[in-house]
């Protein structure tokens, strides 16, 4: 409990009370004190007059001088006052205090003139034949004659004693009744203040955002109650409100936050009021301090940022949209759009800038630019020639039918060269999009081999190149689709033996190497190694580009695509491998595949489809995968940064009869993926940005388009989501067939 004396508000209140209260009885009391001795003195002169008039019946008219003196001394000393009895003229006939004889006239006193004039008359002054000061009271008495005035005189020290009496005792009632008063202000101050604190308690939590949990008591009907009242309504207004605010703030706050894109508002001076996370990433920013009032040098200092910041300022964003490409320092792209944000009433309160990372369109831009290119130049050549000797047989057909077949043979080489080039873009594309479809199945690495080699056996025989294989005994079975791994050693076994000279060396062989990447199955290596003239060590990192040659007269000459070694690496990549390529110039080439072993099998008890956003993609093949797994298996779908189903998956899957519109979006937070059997990814962004995928499962990767990226019409848009649709159906077939025991047919799908 709090002390009186610390309470603040309480003495701010009390003591002016103290004090006004004080003041007030000090004034009754000296205002009391003098009305009661002006009341004294008034009874006091009544009794005089009457007095007087008693006297003047007591004195007879004929007797005056010393007689008179003595007769009025008689009657003072009975009354106990003075009395003096003076004529008309103000002569002094008889005095009870002095001889008559010796006293000078009293014509001019006050009391004796107002006496002659009105009958009775009054006066208070300094007596000099007595020395102290008096209360005069006069009388005209005129009967019987002669007409003379009788006057009464009491010292006035008798009534000072009385109204000091007096006044004693008002003085002990009036602090009686202070005395009196002050327990009671202090409770009815106490309380008020109590009140005033409580009301300023709560209206300062209320400031402060901390809502009280009870609302504050209504004491009353008066000014205070209201109060009361009001910041008890003040405060569920102001609660509501706020909790409409937050709720929209959380909104658009989770709107921005799951955006792809990134978001950086500013306000009208350029000063940053909002920056989303995935702006911070592009602009390598980190997650700890916060850029609010921030400029956009501060966000980068490359100069193009600044002069972005200067035309958007200057911009009329409220009329057109602005866009504007740039590129920073470290080869990334940005596609800037910028917006004007205004208030309701339309005043301008900044711009909002939605940066796209268009770095890898600008790379494969020219990536394609360059393939086109490439493409052209390997088109050109052999249609050229295709055209000139045609356009010879046709117009100027040799005589001898030797040279009009030996101009056949070479249309049909430079066919077969186009057939094998445009083969092979096919191959690529098909890899490179993921349209390719894999049949993953353990296979006998020693059996691979064999197959490979009794291909370019002959061949190599011809040339005179020794082609061996040497396969370790303790080489596990690998997991791969058989057609792809023949395709991928064909085309190293064939440039082998195209860049080795006769008398050389071309060694196939497989060993069983370590595990990479912290996974628990081992892996196997196979090496491709010749005898030939070798690649130089700067030509290297570029060998697996399409269309790159070192020696591009010679490679056209020996009938390359320049598509071999960049179709050998996508195939790697399907099957989650590695590629590796030594060479020194003149000692020799070896290209090192390492492939995963096959596990071997085991049952599957939970499966989780991982993608970033889990919407489209994850939902489809859990929603398949559901349909198809046998009971005992669980499926589960999850993403890094989950967002909402999207309507035209759940549309597409209705239409085979799989209703998935009760799947939720679900972190991987909400899955359990430390227990999960095999995951699936199914975009890159959810492998790279979930690293508590560990080891303990098996990982397939689906690298599967999102359908909800597709630009066109809402036709187009449909049905690029029932391609990808079923692109997974088959894959989950195929997953269920081949990797999970106990499985069941699938079922028939509309």
């Amino acid at each position: 409990m709090r002390k009186p004396w610390t309470n603040r508000l309480l003495v701010k209140f009390f003591l002016p009370y103290i004090g006004l209260t004080l003041l007030v009885l000090a004034g009754c009391y000296f205002y009391a004190g003098k009305l009661l001795k002006q009341f004294y003195i008034a009874s006091l002169g009544r009794e005089m007059v009457e007095e007087a008039r008693l006297v003047a019946r007591f004195l007879p008219a004929d007797l005056a001088g010393a007689a008179l003196d003595a007769r009025c001394k008689e009657l003072a000393a009975e009354l106990k006052a003075r009395l003096t009895v003076v004529d008309l003229d103000g002569k002094v006939l008889g005095d009870s205090e002095e001889s008559s004889a010796r006293m000078e006239n009293h014509a001019a006193r006050p009391e004796i003139v107002e006496a002659r004039a009105q009958g009775t008359g009054e006066s208070i002054r300094y007596s000099t034949t007595v020395n102290y000061p008096m209360l005069y009271k006069a009388v005209l008495v005129a009967s019987p004659a002669p007409a003379r005035i009788v006057r009464v005189a009491v010292p006035l020290d008798q009534v000072e004693a009385s109204a000091r009496r007096i006044q004693a005792v008002l003085l002990a009632g009036l602090l009686a009744a202070f005395c009196l008063s002050m327990p009671f202000g202090f409770f009815l101050f106490e309380r008020l203040a109590r009140r005033v604190r409580l009301m300023a308690e709560f209206s300062q939590a209320v400031a402060q955002g901390s809502f009280p949990s009870q609302p504050l008591a209504v004491s009353g009907r008066d000014e205070l109650g209201i109060l009361e009242k009001n910041l008890n309504e003040m405060k569920a207004a102001l609660q509501e409100k706020i909790s409409s605010i937050t709720a929209e703030k959380e909104k658009v706050e989770s709107i921005v936050r799951c955006m792809m894109e990134g978001v950086v508002v500013l306000d009208t001076h350029g000063r940053v009021i909002l920056i989303n996370q995935n702006a911070r990433r592009m602009f390598d920013l980190p997650d700890g301090p916060s850029f609010h009032g921030a400029s956009m040098l501060e966000i980068s200092r490359h100069p193009e940022m600044k002069q972005l910041a200067g035309e958007i300022l200057t911009c009329d964003c409220a009329r057109e949209c602005f866009s504007k490409e740039m590129t920073l320092d470290s080869g990334k792209w940005l596609r800037v759009n910028a917006v004007s944000l205004t208030s309701g009433s339309g005043a301008l309160l900044g711009y909002v800038m939605v940066f796209h990372d268009v770095t890898e369109i600008k790379r494969l831009e020219t990536i394609r630019a360059d393939f086109v290119a490439n493409v052209s130049h390997e088109l050109r050549t052999p249609l050229a020639a295709i055209k000139g000797y045609v356009e010879t047989l046709l117009h100027n057909p040799p005589r001898a039918p030797e040279a009009a077949r030996e101009f056949l043979e070479v249309v049909d080489r430079h066919a077969e060269r186009l057939g094998r080039l445009i083969g092979d873009l096919l191959t690529l594309s098909d890899l490179e999009s993921g349209k390719a479809q894999l049949n993953f199945e353990p296979l006998n690495v020693d059996h691979l081999l064999r197959r490979v080699l009794e291909i370019f056996h002959d061949h190599a025989k011809k040339k005179g190149i020794r082609l061996s294989q040497r396969v370790d005994p303790d080489v596990p079975p690998i997991s791969g689709d058989s057609d792809r791994l023949q395709q991928l050693l064909i085309n190293l076994v064939d440039n082998a033996l195209k860049y080795t000279p006769p008398d050389g060396d071309v060694q196939v062989s497989a060993r069983r190497a370590d595990p990479v990447n912290g996974a628990d199955a081992p892996t196997v290596e196979i090496a491709v190694s010749d005898t030939g003239c070798g690649i130089a060590e700067k030509d290297i990192p570029r060998l697996t580009e399409r269309f790159y040659r070192v020696d591009k007269a010679r490679s056209r000459e020996l009938g390359g695509t320049g598509l071999g070694l960049a179709i050998v690496k996508h195939i790697v990549q399907a099957h989650q491998g590695s590629l590796r390529i030594e060479s020194a110039l003149k000692r020799g080439t070896t290209v090192r595949i390492c492939l995963p072993a096959a596990r071997p099998a085991r049952p599957f008890q939970k499966l989780l489809f991982l993608c970033a956003a889990n919407s489209c993609r994850s939902q489809m093949a859990e929603g398949f995968a559901r349909h198809l797994a046998p009971p005992e298996v669980a499926v589960f779908s999850a993403g890094t940064h989950p967002t909402a189903v999207h309507p035209l998956a759940v549309e597409v899957m209705q239409e085979v009869g799989i209703d998935i519109s009760g799947q939720q979006s679900k972190g991987i937070d909400d899955v359990p993926l430390e227990t999960a059997d095999l995951i699936v990814t199914l975009c890159g962004e959810a492998a790279a940005s979930c690293p508590a995928a560990g080891a303990k499962a098996e990982h397939l990767h689906w690298p599967l388009p999102d359908p909800a990226l597709a630009e066109g019409s809402e036709e187009q848009i449909l049905q690029r989501f029932r391609e990808v649709r079923d692109e997974i159906r088959a894959r989950v077939e195929t997953l269920m067939r081949a990797d999970l025991p106990g499985r069941r047919p699938p079922s028939p799908l509309a």
